[in-house]
């Protein structure tokens, strides 16, 4: 299991986990750090899943490829069950969006 960690300037780190590393790197976070999970919206392709905690930010890569999800179900199924998460800060914005 490997993990890269690039420095940023405006984070200590910037961490890239393999996705069948997931709850391994999550499990060995240090306690009371709970991660905090977030997506980006990829136009046209889906949403790219990221965490986030004190001092980093995780990148999750599929064999160095980032992880896109076609859906916000797929990213909350991915998250289930993984220790040491946040997920009730994954909640959608639904303001944002508008009924067609």
């Amino acid at each position: 299991m490997v993990y890269s960690i690039i420095p940023s300037s405006k984070i200590d780190a910037i961490v890239t986990v393999e996705r069948d590393d997931l709850d391994s790197f999550c499990d060995s976070l240090p306690e009371p750090i709970i991660a905090q999970p977030f997506v980006k919206t990829v136009r046209g392709r889906g949403l790219e899943l990221f965490l986030k905690y004190p001092g980093a930010l995780v990148r999750l890569v599929d064999d160095g490829v980032p992880c896109i999800f076609p859906s916000f179900d797929m990213v909350a199924y991915e998250l289930d069950g993984v220790p040491n998460i946040d997920i009730s800060s994954l909640m959608p914005k639904t303001a944002y969006y508008q009924h067609l």
